[in-house]
């Protein structure tokens, strides 16, 4: 399998903020810290290598871009404007998995002391994706914290299928004592997609009432809710919480993975299986030829003494 370099790096400042990115492996966010106090705050699980892995065992660690689709996709064909799509993306399980964003190298155009700007061109007509598109990523750190801002055009000739996705590996909270309790996030539905990830979740027709789900985070498997309010607050330390806002990312999907101390919670704009889903996936997915379509994420830490922790049912704001 080839493999990605992880360095050069890109460092970025804020108030007590600092970011390490690295274009070469997929635009990934390395690390997140907080610095403020006696000692620094990981607000991500950091990635501390430099070794070049390979883009199909990537360590978990970071925070990477989906798209152009997001989550998996097994096996990895569908249907599209009565075509056949197979794509072939190397894989060793012979599935698609969050796209190839993560798996490419991106170009930094520019950086200051607390932005980056990162773009990825493919070319189209190729095995892996048969439409050719740009992608930009902005980092911009900030005293409140992290925003990044992923966006494509579509340039090829026709209409093809998008959607996005961020996926940030979160630290479990393990010094929350009753995390059922604290875990908890406003949706309209909530989906449970297998601890594998390979189940589908059908879209509502009608709009229904929002809802407030617990969350056992101490249980792996892997739920979607759909047309969550845009706001979650995780538990991280006893005085600090983390505070993920999205958005254009009308879904939430939540990993928790076996003997791992992570969690996964990806903002994304279409839920799993929307891609092999004939009656829902044009619709939905579709990007004619010159339209853009974005996704924009936050992440900082607030104090854990707020009572928002609880529920988070406020609507997102940037």
């Amino acid at each position: 399998m080839p493999s990605l370099a992880v360095c050069p790096t890109v460092r970025l400042q804020a108030g007590h903020y600092v970011a390490e990115i690295s274009p070469s492996a997929g635009g990934r966010l390395l690390s997140l810290t907080h610095t403020h106090g006696s000692a620094p705050i990981d607000c991500i699980v950091p990635w501390r290598g430099e070794e070049p892995f390979h883009t199909h065992d990537w360590p978990k660690a970071g925070a990477f871009v989906m798209l152009p689709f997001t989550n998996r996709l097994a096996p990895a064909q569908f249907m599209w404007c009565g075509k056949d799509i197979t794509l072939d993306n190397a894989s060793p399980t012979q599935q698609g998995l969050h796209g190839f964003g993560h798996r490419s190298p991106w170009q930094l155009l520019q950086t200051t002391n607390s932005t980056a700007e990162l773009q990825m061109g493919h070319a189209g007509a190729d095995a892996e994706w048969p439409w050719s598109f740009e992608a930009n990523l902005t980092y911009q750190l900030s005293e409140e914290g992290l925003r990044v801002q992923i966006s494509v055009c579509n340039t090829a000739a026709e209409a093809m299928p998008l959607s996005l996705g961020w996926h940030p590996f979160l630290p479990y909270a393990a010094a929350t004592p009753n995390p059922i309790d604290v875990w908890r996030v406003h949706a309209q539905r909530q989906h449970v997609i297998g601890l594998d990830g390979l189940g589908h979740a059908e879209a509502s027709m009608t709009q229904g009432p929002m809802q407030t789900f617990p969350l056992p985070v101490e249980q792996a498997g892997t739920v979607a809710f759909e047309n969550y309010s845009g706001q979650i607050k995780l538990p991280l330390t006893r005085d600090w919480q983390l505070t993920l806002r999205s958005q254009h990312a009308p879904h939430l999907l939540i990993h928790t993975p076996l003997g791992f101390n992570h969690v996964c919670v990806e903002p994304i704009t279409a839920l799993p299986g929307a891609l092999r889903s004939a009656a829902t996936s044009h619709k939905l997915l579709s990007l004619l030829p010159g339209e853009s379509r974005s996704l924009v994420c936050s992440l900082g830490l607030e104090d854990a003494s707020d009572t928002g922790i609880r529920a988070a049912s406020q609507p997102a704001s940037f």
